[in-house]
């Protein structure tokens, strides 16, 4: 069988693998990718914003951020945030081309609405614990470790025969509580109206 010429570089099949027509180094891969992006990240947690979602940072987490930028026919690809290196892997009849391209990656800090929130004080919901020291205590453990998964915890005030503990999110405690299988009494008043909208803030009362 004839070796292939690599028409771009001058290679031959018999030195490099080649995709189709030429050699893997060589290989025209149509990928479009912006030369430079933002992202933002809060100033306080470190998350980072993709795709209109707060999200805790990670590698894979920028990574998926700039391919998410990126269209072309690769079938993985992963960004190095210290080399500012994106990097895509192409497969053809069983051979696999790598396409680099640089992408400047700018963080831009700012404080996400979360971060916003408790340094304001927001809350939509209060759990209002009450029975013995002892089972007030248990429970504070277990719901918090389940609440800090799904919400913030803004304060907790010492109440006579128990606990209050103040969440951002209301629909989060309504979540736990069903997994809980707990009852709870539960009272709703308007809070006030944010962008627009009215929003209300809700009382978990549960008797231990």
């Amino acid at each position: 069988m004839t070796d292939l010429l690599c028409p771009k570089c001058g290679a031959t099949s018999n030195k490099k693998d080649f995709i189709e027509s030429f050699c893997v180094d060589c290989y025209p891969a149509n990928i479009k990718c912006p030369t430079k992006l933002k992202i933002e990240q809060c100033k306080r947690c470190e998350k980072i914003r993709v795709a209109g979602q707060w999200t805790k940072y990670s590698d894979a987490a920028l990574s998926s951020f700039v391919m998410g930028k990126c269209k072309g026919p690769h079938s993985e690809g992963s960004y190095d945030r210290e080399t500012g290196l994106a990097e895509f892997r192409i497969e053809r009849e069983g051979n696999i081309a790598v396409i680099r391209k640089n992408i400047i990656l700018e963080i831009v800090p700012v404080i996400c609405l979360q971060c916003s929130r408790i340094s304001g004080g927001y809350f939509q919901g209060i759990i209002q614990l009450r029975g013995s020291r002892k089972k007030v205590e248990e429970w504070t453990g277990m719901l918090y470790k389940k609440l800090k998964k799904k919400t913030f915890i803004a304060k907790e005030e010492e109440k006579h025969g128990g606990l209050d503990i103040y969440v951002g999110n209301s629909k989060a405690v309504v979540e736990i509580l069903s997994e809980l299988r707990v009852k709870a009494t539960i009272t709703t008043k308007l809070a006030g109206v944010e962008q627009g909208k009215r929003y209300y803030r809700t009382t978990f009362l549960i008797r231990l």
